[in-house]
């Protein structure tokens, strides 16, 4: 006689399973999937994931030991226009046979970034015909910018509110994002508030003292860049010793936006900088231990940035707005130079102003507190703990 597993003890192992799906291998999208997968995995969870290998390949080792079904990268790379077509629609095709193959793993698929929404949509109902349960993380509720203009942007507003609609748990990282889901979508199904967790960084130093400011990230419109580089002319004129590096690359569906910001930077090349492109995780590193502190002038912003997650864990002052998550962060212990909304040129003087009087020794212990607070809220174990409670209920 074979051995029996008793009924009750094989339903909790079977609730403990959960596939986690990432279109994307590089950037912050890629890098938010791997550690909520390994924290899933680390609370007790028996994971399997879907996605390409990361870039930069060290970002693996987050992975270690977990289950994998490797999709290929899709779109980047060398290659002619079709290589790359080919390539995406290679990776999306196989998704489709990934989500088929892990429905013997168990029945809840944990979903975050998509290649577009048409996709999204449809790998959606195929996980519904396949009698999966469907956890998504909603990281904006709202796009920064629509892909589409005229009467497709209805078919992308159409299938933006499918895909909240369709699956049967939503995951927001801030409370105001769920109330956007609910108000501006009309979702009435489960939502859970669950946080951005920390990214795992190298040591940086203490700060420098220089008074260095690092905008970083996607330049999209909704974070300010053309009234933080105003900010700057104001704050220096009047006889700030701040400098100021704008680094990251301009957001694809609004690159005119980098355009007009860069109109503005004649006569600022003494105290900004920029480095507009894709910023590896290596340069990161050097661009956190050069700056004493962040600048997040970000409105109409319902989420939680990832960035300032970083920044504030890698033990960096935050000079920014309370709109979104950030609202949240300064609520759980972040000690933050806020910036007053609307933001405006004068605003972000202001803000600049006050940072620049802050002795490097007020800076660095803001800075340290704020990172003691914040260390367990944004623990990934703790953060993959509630998403298996998710699943649990499928």
């Amino acid at each position: 006689m074979g051995v029996q597993v008793k009924k009750g003890r094989r339903d909790r192992n079977v609730r403990k399973r959960a596939t986690v799906y990432t279109s994307s291998y590089r950037g912050g999208a890629s890098w938010f999937v791997l550690e909520l997968a390994a924290g899933m995995a680390a609370a007790g969870g028996d994971v399997l994931l879907i996605s390409p290998r990361a870039d930069p390949e060290e970002r693996e080792a987050l992975v270690t030991g977990i289950r994998r079904i490797e999709l290929p990268r899709g779109a980047y790379g060398e290659g002619s226009k079709l290589v790359r077509l080919s390539r995406t629609l290679m990776r999306i095709l196989s998704t489709f046979v990934a989500y088929a193959r892990a429905r013997g793993h168990g029945r809840s698929y944990v979903i975050s970034f998509y290649d577009w929404l048409i996709v999204l949509v449809l790998q959606m109902l195929w996980i519904r015909l396949l009698g999966g349960h469907i956890v998504y993380v909603v990281h904006d509720a709202r796009p920064h910018a629509w892909a589409s203009p005229g009467a497709r942007r209805r078919l992308e507003s159409w299938l933006l509110k499918a895909s909240y609609y369709l699956p049967q748990q939503l995951v927001t990282l801030t409370e105001v994002a769920r109330e956007q889901v609910i108000n501006e979508f009309g979702r009435r199904g489960p939502i859970s508030v669950i946080p951005h967790g920390a990214y795992s960084s190298s040591e940086i130093p203490s700060a420098s003292g220089k008074r260095n400011l690092l905008a970083f990230g996607m330049l999209r419109r909704n974070k300010r860049i053309l009234e933080t580089i105003e900010g700057m002319r104001v704050a220096v004129a009047d006889g700030a010793r701040a400098t100021l590096t704008i680094a990251g690359g301009p957001h694809k569906e609004d690159v005119d936006y980098w355009t007009e910001c860069e109109t503005r930077l004649l006569g600022t090349e003494g105290y900004i900088h920029t480095e507009i492109e894709f910023i590896p995780e290596a340069r990161l590193d050097q661009l956190l231990a050069k700056c004493d502190a962040l600048i997040l002038p970000y409105e109409e912003f319902s989420s939680q940035s990832g960035v300032a997650v970083l920044a504030a864990c890698s033990g960096r002052l935050l000079v920014c707005t309370e709109a979104g998550g950030l609202g949240e962060l300064i609520a759980n212990g972040l000690e933050a130079v806020v910036i007053e909304r609307p933001v405006t040129a004068e605003t972000v003087a202001d803000a600049i102003r006050r940072f620049d009087a802050l002795p490097i020794e007020q800076v660095q212990a803001k800075a340290e507190r704020s990172k003691a607070a914040l260390d367990h809220y944004f623990s990934w174990v703790r953060i993959g703990g509630e998403y298996l409670k998710l699943c649990r209920r499928a």
